[in-house]
């Protein structure tokens, strides 16, 4: 499908809409990008409308003007809102990942009414409440110092060894080290010490909980990027369900992913019995 743009305050937002049905948007982490969801886009157009988009300052979502990075979260919260108000007036699914964990939340806080679900896979939520405070940020401290001397590949090095199982950590970390295209810098620079570490009170998301599904990967509940979202969905009352693969499940098991997510979204009403062929 051609690239779509919503020219928004500062940025010019880049998207792409593809199937029919139920509108879904996937929200990246991480680097920004929309890539590694189109394996799995390309399953779900037989279900649903699907968008996919670059966060602002990310790949192909250039910036037009000055940034307020004091409001970045913010920022971002509201250009998921007015990118899903450009394409419909109907409630939507949401499926966001790790490090957006933060704007996810303060959507489904502001915009609840826009929202059927939300399904959030390993949000990087709250992440000093795993274990002690103090050491997680002196650990990312590190990370960051790590950037500013070495550069970006160090840096992302390091960030794969604290978090990532093995094959997560090929594919978002050596594969990507030095691809030009992906804006780990921009990451680095702008959320890593921001995103991760901004609280989240679960007392605000209580009236919406119903809303949401917390998902995780089998393969990578013993590394630091399954633990935060364990904690938080805890703090919520709120089950955890497993699906195939690690923290990126839905890119590397992809075909054992897809049904378990069509399982579910039939559980909950959102799509009917029959796909479009």
């Amino acid at each position: 499908m051609p690239d779509q743009y919503l020219q928004v305050d500062g940025a010019n937002l880049c998207y792409e809409m593809e199937g029919s049905g139920p509108y879904i948007v996937f929200v990246a982490g991480g680097n920004g990008g929309s890539i590694l969801f189109r394996p799995f886009r390309n399953l779900l157009v037989k279900h649903f409308t699907v968008i996919l988009y670059d966060r602002r300052g990310y790949f192909r979502s250039k910036l037009t003007g000055p940034q307020d990075y004091t409001r970045r979260i913010d920022t971002d919260v509201d250009d998921l809102y007015n990118l899903m108000r450009s394409i419909t007036k109907e409630k939507f699914i949401i499926f966001g990942i790790s490090s957006s964990g933060v704007v996810l939340m303060n959507y489904l806080k502001k915009y609840p009414d826009t929202i059927h679900k939300l399904f959030a896979h390993e949000p990087a939520v709250n992440i000093f409440n795993v274990s002690n405070e103090k050491d997680i940020w002196e650990d990312h401290q590190a990370i960051y110092d790590t950037y500013k001397k070495l550069g970006r590949n160090s840096a992302m090095v390091l960030f794969g060894k604290y978090y990532l199982n093995e094959l997560d950590e090929d594919i978002l970390v050596r594969k990507q080290c030095n691809d030009r295209v992906n804006n780990w810098d921009y990451f680095f620079e702008h959320e890593w010490q921001v995103y991760q570490f901004t609280n989240v009170d679960a007392d605000e998301i209580e009236p919406y909980k119903d809303k949401l599904v917390f998902l995780y990967g089998a393969e990578c509940t013993d590394y630091f990027v399954c633990k935060p979202s364990a904690v938080f969905a805890k703090s919520l009352g709120k089950e955890r369900l497993e699906f195939p693969g690690g923290h990126i499940g839905f890119f590397t098991e992809c075909k054992k992913f897809y049904p378990n997510f069509i399982k579910l979204c039939r559980e909950h009403s959102l799509i009917l019995d029959q796909p479009r062929l």
